[in-house]
């Protein structure tokens, strides 16, 4: 890779997308689960004073510990949605999943 912030470059992807691949096995949701924190923002969230959750995760953490997606703001995106990189149609995550799983590295 030319820069290791590269893994996150779409036109990187497009050239090769194994490095992409190989993290996203190690970070798909279901790997982890949401800490005390996530779950604090919940229980602001049903306080109603969460105003908003800004995350710079792509795990989900968040929505798996109950907080909505209409209170938080995915600075860079997540596994929650997908769409093609050419046409902008939506994937279900389940394509995205078993994509992800059965990727296979080069050897």
């Amino acid at each position: 890779m030319p820069y290791p912030e590269a893994v996150f470059s779409l036109q990187y992807f497009r050239q090769d997308p194994e490095p992409f691949y190989t993290l996203a096995q190690g970070l798909y949701p279901g790997t982890y689960k949401p800490s005390l924190t996530h779950t604090f923002l919940r229980l602001l969230q049903d306080k109603g004073v969460l105003l908003r959750c800004f995350t710079q995760n792509i795990d989900t953490l968040e929505r798996m510990a109950g907080v909505t997606a209409d209170n938080i703001v995915e600075a860079h995106g997540s596994f929650a949605t997908a769409r093609c990189i050419d046409c902008r149609v939506t994937v279900q995550t389940f394509v995205i999943r078993a994509n992800v799983d059965s990727f296979q590295m080069k050897v």
